[in-house]
């Protein structure tokens, strides 16, 4: 456009000398006119240079279980080039809160990768009860795709309706983009992987290699294979995991061996933890352990170097994805909490570990050819005497004793029965064909459930299928969070929510997630690089506006059940209207 207006200023202005040029004048006003073209022409490769254009590469990175609060927590002991270069080169949203209530890392995962809630996509949680089987089913179990690289139980994203931005990809370019996706977790590399990716990867515990789906090849890729060939994590065996700094520099946390710790199993629960898992060779015990430590996220970052130097990704004419999930997060801040060292370090060291992998994405493809965008899939709540130390109300709620004590109040009532066939919070699943036998109606048995099981200590608000299916749910933020995550089919008959503070869990220490509260909701969102303005933004956005933000930037079709916001504050003028 320069080039152009530039050219027809010259026109306009030699159209009037030559009409009163002579013919040596003539002549000078043709060099004049010729060299000012060229000069005009010029303009053009150096606009083009300064115009914000499409990237050639998409990073997507997810942090397993990784607060809000980590980031104004540890920013002081970031490195330059991890998290901290991401937040001083792009856009940072400091009221980031996913907008349903069930908080879990498959419902998660689904959200950033589609931009779609559980009630369009169908995952509600990392398992539900399948009424068909009579047991809880994993969000990506499929008996039909058989796990490739190792023997397991074969799983797929096939549960998961609409499509991803990586779907998206592949569909507008005729399958030319390379999308690719890693983690520890099955559930975290499929369900980022959606249908139609080059391959989904995560690590297989039983075997300490990576492993993919049929889904995606019969076969797994040369490179990967090499990788497994390395053994990469059997070198850790007995290494002992010591904190990056001083323990006098951990103030961000509570004291070493804190008492309501779970503990890495065979490792303790104090620095240094010598991984082993308990056993004295690899195996599973032991690479169970060594996916809580910093090393398996390293591990990551080190296969997805693979990934990018062996499929070119960022080198191809149309852009490539390459979506990363560390797990390590979720595994470590269950057992430990999330004001523990063990977290404060692993997260010092994730930096760090992303930090390299930048580097190397500026040394392959360049980060002014990128766009990075830093997330997490949910938070965690505090461990319930961390909170009862300090004078808040917290406490466990026993799943096991939770069902046991709802059945036996039905019993009272209703006669005897296994009124309850499952609990897998927040969905608890009654016995249909016991409600039929006792001759009993569906609605009431739910609302006498429903009742019984809020006055049960720590639970909080439920609600019935009835209230979804009529439409009878309160009015409010906290209820359009719960009609987000209701999905018939899949959901329970009851959705329980604790009260803030609370926890359902089975064990006497660590911690859970899975809440409708800021501490579980709110995460970390930061764009940097390829059309994305610097600064901070506290405009309101969710996990969900990741993918239409994206494919925006991209110039392509949102995800088919997308229903996140474009974060247009944060993008460059030319990327707004593509």
């Amino acid at each position: 456009m320069v080039a152009i207006q530039c050219l027809n200023h010259v026109l306009l202005q030699l159209s009037r000398l030559f009409q009163s040029a002579s013919k040596d004048g003539f002549r000078r006003i043709t060099a004049l006119a010729l060299g000012s073209m060229f000069l005009c022409l010029q303009v053009s490769p150096v606009q083009a240079q300064s115009s914000p254009s499409r990237p050639k590469l998409v990073v997507l990175l997810i942090a397993d279980q990784f607060s809000y609060n980590y980031i104004p927590r540890y920013l002081d002991k970031f490195t330059s080039g991890g998290i901290k270069l991401l937040m001083d080169r792009g856009a940072t949203f400091t009221d980031c809160k996913f907008a349903n209530a069930s908080t879990q890392t498959a419902v998660g995962h689904s959200i950033i990768s589609t931009g779609a809630y559980p009630w369009a996509t169908g995952i509600v949680g990392d398992d539900w009860y399948d009424r068909r089987k009579n047991k809880p089913i994993s969000a990506v179990s499929d008996e039909a795709m058989k796990v490739v690289g190792a023997n397991g139980t074969g799983s797929s994203s096939h549960f998961m309706q609409g499509t991803t931005i990586g779907d998206q990809m592949k569909l507008a370019t005729n399958g030319r983009s390379k999308v690719v996706t890693i983690s520890l977790e099955d559930r975290s590399a499929l369900l980022l992987a959606g249908k139609l990716a080059n391959g989904a990867y995560w690590w297989d515990t039983k075997t300490g290699a990576f492993v993919t789906s049929a889904q995606f090849g019969t076969e797994l890729a040369g490179w990967a294979q090499a990788f497994n060939d390395t053994h990469y994590a059997d070198k850790y065996l007995g290494k002992p995991w010591q904190r990056l700094l001083p323990e006098t520099q951990y103030t961000a946390s509570t004291h070493d061996d804190y008492p309501h710790e779970k503990g890495i199993a065979g490792d303790g629960k104090q620095f240094p933890h010598v991984i082993t898992g308990g056993a004295n060779a690899p195996g599973e015990a032991y690479y169970s352990a060594f996916a809580m430590t910093p090393w398996s996220n390293q591990m990551i970052c080190d296969f997805a170097k693979e990934a990018i130097d062996k499929e070119n990704l960022g080198l191809h004419t149309d852009p490539d994805m390459l979506s990363i999930s560390f797990s390590a997060g979720e595994l470590l801040g269950g057992a430990f909490g999330p004001y523990s060292q063990e977290v404060e370090d692993l997260t010092l060291r994730l930096d760090q570990s992303i930090s390299g992998l930048i580097q190397h994405i500026d040394q392959k493809v360049g980060l002014d050819n990128c766009l990075i965008v830093f997330t997490a899939d949910h938070g965690v709540a505090p461990i319930p005497e961390f909170l009862k130390e300090r004078g808040m109300d917290s406490s466990r709620i026993d799943v096991k004793n939770f069902k046991t004590a709802l059945d036996s109040q039905l019993d009272a009532r209703l006669g005897p029965e296994d009124w309850v066939e499952s609990f897998e919070p927040p969905n608890l699943y009654l016995n249909l064909n016991a409600i039929d036998r006792q001759k009993y109606r569906q609605p009431d048995v739910e609302a006498l459930s429903a009742k019984m099981a809020h006055s049960i200590a720590g639970v909080g608000e439920v609600y019935t299928a009835a209230q979804f299916f009529t439409n009878q749910l309160p009015s409010g933020p906290l209820m359009d969070a719960v009609r987000k995550s209701y999905y018939w089919g899949r959901s329970g008959e009851l959705f329980v929510m604790p009260r803030p503070g609370h926890i359902f869990i089975s064990e006497s220490t660590g911690t859970a997630t899975g809440s409708p509260y800021n501490y579980d909701t709110q995460v970390p969102l930061i764009m940097s690089g390829s059309n994305v303005q610097n600064g901070r933004f506290g405009q309101s956005s969710s996990p969900a506006d990741i993918a239409p933000t994206i494919t925006t930037i991209l110039g392509i079709e949102q995800p088919s059940l997308c229903e996140g916001r474009v974060l247009t504050e944060a993008l460059s003028g030319n990327s707004r209207g593509r």
